[in-house]
């Protein structure tokens, strides 16, 4: 990688550049705060200290603004460092900068490496040393972070100073009293030393003319070379010594890696051996109470951890050769490695176990085989997502300032077991799909695993990546590479997501509904999808699974035609079925099913409905009806020209006179659009309806400032039976003080009328004039976990299993959060994990109003097994209870529930139909692009065969 890096921030550069890097001048940090010139022995009348660099005013405003750079680890506070509600963030910042520095010759310390004074080996060393074992003795480093902690071991010289490594100090000293030019290299030895250094001295060994100077630095490089070269069979022996009877399991374990790792074994057997002992060195951390154990247990398995990915690079020239049988063996042994390096929990461990022993059934028919690969296709996700709950925040806030910095879960995820599995699994997963008749095709190349079907649709546009861009800058034509799911996502022809985000969010439920295409990117494809960005693409996502991205031509035209000639308007309000004339607040227990549309919107009715049935799971609320704005519509428009209403028509039959898609269209309609949303937010509520309003809920919850309310839109047009509108209005979050409340209803009654709901909203719908928010104020709830649940497997269709999105906190999953999905089989009970949570954040109530966020827990299960029964039990009993739900042609459809858990009872805030989008599963194309189900029935795979 290339030295500099022009996109680094300009202070960023200059330390890179500068002689003394981060650093103003060298001093003495004595024990009790007194800083003193760098004399001898400075800080001993002060109880000891360390000298070092003292950082510069630019570094000190950099740290100020969460820069977490220029660590100096002799003197750290690790107390503080460790001791807040969230260190994560960092920890994960201190990770990067070490790797910042490897990858970038040095990064702020390219030059400061050469500044005398500025670190001290020994100190650096030692102070490394105490906050390992810091984080050694506390569990969220061995647990929910033990990806940082050992990322960081692995970055930090932290062994005992060894006589080797102060003699290799000690020859540097001597031999520049020989060489003074050889200075820069011995304070780079003795500053920041690496391995790296053994070639260096080298080098400079091989422009001295004077051959026993030359010998002499030789020496020294083969004495680097030596401190730096490690004996796996030693360091297993030492290891197997100090436990002795402590831990007998992990002695045997032990025992059995030396002799399978001894020289001359195959790779193969290597590569086992080497995966089992880094799962059994990761159960010993759990199990050990000794901090000083669990670091050695950790560094040793750093060590294991390089035979193993040496062994898997024997392995991977063979790969092509192996039978289906073997492979799943490697992808077993290597699920071990994963597990053990902390790429994957015991859960996941679990599941990949279960589906590898799917595989062996007899006879293993190809729908078992498919749908068992695609399951194991998702492992490379998980790693990267275990990555991004550690080190995402940090990496992100260090990209601020240094780009390079957004390469280091890339780097980890390359130099880990992960590489090696997904070289497999993409074999597997072609073979697959090839037995299967369904191939994945990325511009010209065929392509196994890394493209996982989100939602089905077709779509062609401009492929653009949007990583790092403003969402509101997205154009409708674009098919868009973002890192994650967005919540405010405008209207888009394709996404593309380089993480999956969760499957029921408002905006995956969005865009499955109005046929967008959405397809799950693996990490290792974005350079190549980067790379053709503003080119013209055609995205194909099939029901099944099978998707197409391929550069757009001719040939695509008649099929486009063909599928732009289908019906336009989704949404049509029942405008026979308003009443506008209803104008007071009702109680939500007062609603039910059959009023939405009518008085109020389908998040108030159905909710009513809800409580009905389950007076315990819904909390207490009060909606302000479609009348209400109806009635501020009669106030006058902003040109006098008379009521806002009879202006807001006006101006949509402007609007249809003028062509569609022309410039002056789209104008016209932002300048109408623009106008409405401003008059309606600076609207007051009524003084009437807000006395009113005051009595209500002082009667119904408390006085006011002793309860907080969600204020939710309520729109006639959202939960339709042929569009969902999931997440295009307004929700503001615990308002709290009747003030407040007053001020967020006009916010809320705006919303409808926001850029991205009119733009989402606006080409779909007949007489847009009769667009009414009514308004729910929904009594906060602060829930330990919430979630959507949908009422079948939403990849399948199959209405016995239930689809589950569910985040620690409030409102995570609906968001967008990076969610534990779950698929639960309702005759058993039996669960089958798609993804764990790992959203580093959760949200909840602050009791003066609105949401903290709060650092998640990283536990590997959120929904446990009494709450997972409760929502199969409500399920079971839904349909008894509540009116039918149905799509557009009244057929019965799944419902799609957001849920919550406070202390263990079940709370209900929304229901609606979970809407697929018809064209997009009927579609010609996209079904041509699927196997019959009844062929992968009945073909069976054979386990030793070879995959072509």
């Amino acid at each position: 990688m290339a030295a500099g890096n022009a996109d680094a921030d300009p202070r960023i550069q200059a330390m890179k550049e500068g002689a003394r890097g981060p650093f103003a001048r060298i001093r003495w940090f004595c024990k009790d705060g007194t800083r003193l010139p760098p004399t001898p022995s400075a800080c001993e009348p002060y109880g000891g200290g360390a000298q070092h660099g003292e950082w510069s005013e630019t570094t000190r405003a950099l740290r100020e603004a969460g820069y977490r750079i220029a660590n100096v680890y002799a003197d750290l506070d690790i107390d503080g460092l460790l001791g807040g509600a969230d260190p994560a963030p960092a920890v994960a910042q201190m990770a990067i900068e070490q790797f910042l520095m490897r990858i970038d010759d040095g990064w702020i310390l390219r030059r400061a490496r050469y500044y005398r004074g500025a670190l001290q080996e020994e100190g650096e060393r030692a102070g490394a040393r105490r906050l390992l074992l810091a984080m050694a003795a506390d569990p969220r480093w061995s647990g929910s972070h033990f990806l940082a902690w050992r990322a960081l071991a692995g970055f930090l010289p932290h062994g005992a100073d060894t006589a080797s490594a102060r003699a290799v100090r000690q020859d540097a000293a001597n031999l520049v009293q020989r060489d003074p030019d050889f200075r820069d290299l011995k304070n780079k030895i003795h500053v920041a030393p690496s391995a790296a250094d053994a070639a260096a001295v080298r080098a400079y060994a091989a422009g001295r003319d004077d051959a026993e100077l030359a010998s002499a630095l030789n020496a020294l490089a083969d004495d680097i070379d030596a401190l730096y070269t490690l004996d796996i069979g030693a360091a297993l022996a030492d290891l197997t010594a100090r436990l002795d009877s402590a831990d007998p399991s992990l002695a045997a374990a032990l025992g059995e890696a030396r002799t399978a790792l001894a020289a001359g074994a195959s790779p193969r057997a290597r590569f086992a051996a080497s995966a089992t002992l880094l799962a059994a060195l990761r159960d010993a951390v759990t199990r050990s109470a000794d901090a000083s154990l669990r670091l050695r247990l950790l560094d040793t398995g750093r060590l294991v951890e390089a035979e193993h990915f040496a062994a898997a690079s024997a392995l991977a020239g063979t790969i092509a050769t192996l039978d289906r049988r073997t492979r799943l063996a490697l992808l077993g042994d290597t699920a071990d490695a994963l597990y053990g390096t902390g790429l994957i929990s015991t859960r996941q461990r679990r599941a990949i176990a279960a589906a590898l022993g799917a595989l062996t059934s007899d006879p293993l028919t190809l729908a078992a085989y498919r749908r068992e690969i695609d399951y194991l296709g998702l492992v490379p996700a998980w790693g990267d997502r275990s990555l991004q709950f550690v080190f995402g925040r940090g990496q992100d806030k260090l990209a601020e300032i240094e780009p390079l910095a957004r390469l280091f879960i890339q780097d980890q995820l390359r130099g880990s077991p992960l590489f090696f599995y997904a070289a497999l699994i993409d074999g597997l997963q072609r073979d697959a799909n090839r037995l299967a008749g369904v191939e994945h095709r990325l511009f010209d190349t065929e392509t196994g695993g890394g493209l996982r079907a989100l939602n089905p649709g077709l779509a062609r546009g401009v492929l653009r990546d949007g990583r790092g861009l403003d969402v509101a800058g997205f154009a409708a034509d674009g098919i868009y590479l973002l890192p994650e799911t967005v919540a405010d996502l405008p209207p888009v022809a394709g996404i593309l997501t380089a993480g999956e985000g969760n499957p029921l969010s408002h905006v995956q439920l969005l865009a499955r509904n109005l046929g967008i295409p959405n397809v799950a990117v693996d990490a290792s494809l974005l350079d190549l999808l980067a790379a053709h960005q503003g080119e013209r693409v055609v995205l194909a996502v099939s029901a099944g699974g099978a998707v197409h991205l391929v550069p757009d031509g001719a040939d695509y035209a008649a099929l486009f035609e063909q599928a732009s000639s289908g019906p336009t308007h989704l949404i049509e309000p029942e405008l026979d079925k308003l009443d506008l004339t209803r104008r007071e607040p009702v109680d939500l227990a007062d609603l039910r099913a059959d009023d939405s549309g009518r008085i109020v919107g389908p998040k108030a009715a159905k909710l009513g409905e809800l409580k009905a049935h389950y007076p315990a799971a819904v909390a207490d609320g009060i909606a302000i009806p479609f009348g209400v704005f109806r009635a501020l519509l009669d106030g006058p428009a902003p040109d006098g020209s008379g009521p806002m209403f009879d202006y807001i028509v006006a101006g949509y039959r402007a609007l249809e006179a003028l062509p569609p898609g022309s410039t002056a269209r789209e104008a016209a309609t932002e300048r109408l659009r623009s106008t409405l949303y401003d008059w309606v937010e600076h609207s007051r509520v009524p003084a009437a309806l807000a006395a009113d309003l005051d009595r209500r809920l002082s009667a119904l919850l408390g006085p006011p400032g002793s309860y907080g309310v969600f204020v939710r839109s309520d729109t006639n047009v959202e939960d339709l039976p042929g569009f969902t509108g999931a997440g295009l209005n307004l929700t503001l979050p615990n308002v709290v003080g009747f003030d407040a409340l007053l001020a967020a209803i006009p916010e809320v009654w705006a919303s409808p009328f926001t850029a991205r709901a009119f733009a989402w909203r606006q080409a779909l719908m007949r007489e847009p004039e009769h667009v009414y928010p009514a308004v729910l104020l929904l009594q906060s709830v602060d829930a330990d976990k919430s979630g959507v649940l949908v009422t079948q497997d939403i990849d399948s269709g199959d209405r016995g299993w239930l689809s589950v999105a569910v985040n620690e906190g409030v409102g995570g999953a609906v968001d967008g959060q990076s969610s534990e999905s779950l698929r639960i089989e309702m005759a058993s009970g039996r669960v089958r994990l798609m993804a764990q949570a790992s959203a580093p954040l959760r949200r909840q109530v602050d009791p003066a109003g609105g949401i903290v966020k709060l650092p998640a827990s990283g536990a590997d299960t959120v929904l446990q097994p009494a709450e997972i029964a409760r929502l199969i039990a409500f399920a079971r009993d839904l349909p008894t209870q509540f009116p039918s739900i149905v799509d557009a042609d009244g057929r019965a459809a799944p419902a799609d529930v957001e849920f919550g858990f406070q202390d263990g009872e079940l709370r209900l805030f929304q229901i609606r139909p979970f809407l697929d989008n018809a064209a997009a599963r009927g579609n010609q194309y996209l079904v041509d692009m699927d196997p019959a189900p009844a062929s992968l029935a009945t073909v069976t795979v054979d386990l030793g065969g070879i995959p072509q």
